[in-house]
């Protein structure tokens, strides 16, 4: 029962998270392994339990009686048996029975849920402090991708109107249609603008706490906590890995770093596959029988047919073991370098900026229809953009694409945890949902470094 109960409690977990903050080798990690793992520990449980993992051979005397078989079956498996080839003598001392002692096949199923465990465990870790900065993806990536789902419905209603059968019918509904769009923009920009200044909030508050402390990489208030801290749980799968090659030379009492080497270096007809020696189908046991005074001894012949299936899991295990380690490895070091080079983090914004400094949409930013006049001294970003002159919104566009501008923007404002942010929205949404949240932020960021012109010229604006 104790099995059973873990293994229901195992598959509640929440295996798979719809939002991604992490890329696919750490799903590979904690999401696709711990399933297999998961897997073949119910095939051998249930292997144990609903099929004949032992079959005993009985004494002559014995084998009319059903109830003594059951009781050797029993018996043997729950006790250590021990391998001894068919061309050797079996050993008439005690002591020289135990030197191959074959037993590890009760456990098989606990160590597959526990190695699952393990390897879940650094997720888990990265569940419980991601949020420690402040900055908590999984809030973030929500409201990005409401913003972004909100544009996908907008362009929906806009397919399903080209589709409309009549002109008549377009004609009674463009009304209607028109100012669900309307109200569907303002939701969308009500609610990017929303993230954004929540991002730049945090942000902001981050840079004042730097500048007062001398912050440790791993305080909250570095500007790249969860950057260093997903480097640490990226580190930790490596050596779950490299951990569970170490628990499996324990456990089979082999070296299984070598395993499937040994395997192929010794295997000599492919015809019949299989390691004997620490996997025996064969296995011989003793029991002790009580008749009335007297103690009987017997040594029974035992088929751990479960032990064919047993094999092949951990075969197909060290190759997906190495596998696992090698692109692990290679991800690793590919995260430490992204995060030791800063033009890695330039080339990300770079390519969305030269992107946006394209589309209409994103800049230079529309002005508003049916406000006043006073609208223009407002201090939000949005509005003050949308005041702008003509001369000075191209001056500011001339100075989004200079290198040293964008360098400036990255490394003062958004710093590391940012990119890290706009990375996992980049992956939860569409490179539209990103452009717009970045050319949000560079509008806060233009404002606080007072980059920007805020008092225009109104013959400027009222000739537009």
């Amino acid at each position: 029962m104790g099995i059973e109960t873990a293994m229901i409690a195992f598959s509640k977990l929440n295996l798979s998270n719809k939002i991604r903050d992490d890329d696919f080798i750490n799903v590979m990690n904690h999401v696709i392994t711990p399933g297999l793992l998961l897997l073949a520990a119910t095939g051998t449980y249930l292997t144990q339990w609903l099929g004949e993992p032992i079959h005993c051979w009985t004494p002559a005397e014995y084998k009319e009686e059903k109830n003594f078989q059951n009781y050797v079956d029993s018996f043997c498996w729950i006790t250590e048996m021990y391998n001894v080839p068919m061309d050797t003598e079996l050993p008439k001392l005690k002591e020289d029975r135990g030197e191959n002692l074959v037993g590890f096949y009760r456990w098989v199923s606990v160590l597959l849920l526990l190695q699952a465990l393990m390897f879940k465990l650094p997720n888990v870790l990265w569940m419980s402090w991601k949020g420690v900065s402040g900055m908590d993806p999984d809030r973030i990536i929500k409201m990005a991708e409401e913003g972004d789902m909100e544009e996908q419905e907008q362009a929906d209603d806009d397919d399903d109107e080209r589709m409309e059968d009549t002109a008549k019918m377009e004609i009674m509904q463009n009304g209607t249609k028109d100012d669900k769009k309307k109200d569907d923009q303002k939701k969308k920009d009500s609610k990017m603008e929303s993230l954004a200044g929540f991002i730049d909030r945090r942000l902001k508050l981050t840079g004042r706490r730097r500048k007062l402390n001398s912050c440790s990489r791993l305080n909250k208030s570095s500007g790249s906590f969860l950057t260093d801290f997903y480097l640490i749980v990226k580190l930790l799968y490596p050596a779950i890995i490299i951990l569970q090659f170490v628990i499996l030379s324990k456990f089979l009492n082999i070296n299984f770093f070598n395993y499937g080497i040994d395997i192929a270096t010794r295997q000599t007809d492919w015809s019949f596959w299989g390691d004997e020696d620490v996997f025996p189908r064969i296995a011989m046991c003793d029991l002790n029988i009580r008749q009335l005074q007297n103690v009987q001894t017997f040594t029974v012949q035992c088929v751990l047919a479960m032990n064919m299936f047993i094999e092949k899991i951990y075969v197909l295990q060290w190759v997906w073991l190495y596998f696992l380690l090698a692109i692990s490895i290679i991800g690793t070091i590919q995260s430490f370098l992204d995060r030791l080079k800063s033009s890695k983090r330039h080339e990300f914004i770079k390519k969305f900026l030269t992107i946006g400094l394209d589309i209409d949409y994103f800049w230079p930013p529309r002005k508003p229809k049916n406000q006043s006049k006073s609208d223009k001294n407002s201090k939000r970003p949005k509005e003050i953009f949308q005041y702008l002159s003509a001369k000075e919104k191209d001056r500011i566009r001339t100075l989004i694409k200079r290198d040293s501008f964008q360098r400036m923007f990255v490394t003062d404002y958004l710093q590391a945890d940012g990119i890290f942010i706009l990375k996992c929205i980049h992956r939860n949404t569409s490179n539209m949902a990103v452009i717009d949240i970045i050319f949000r932020l560079l509008e806060h960021f233009l404002v606080e470094k007072r980059l920007v012109n805020i008092y225009v010229d109104e013959d400027d604006y009222y000739a537009k």
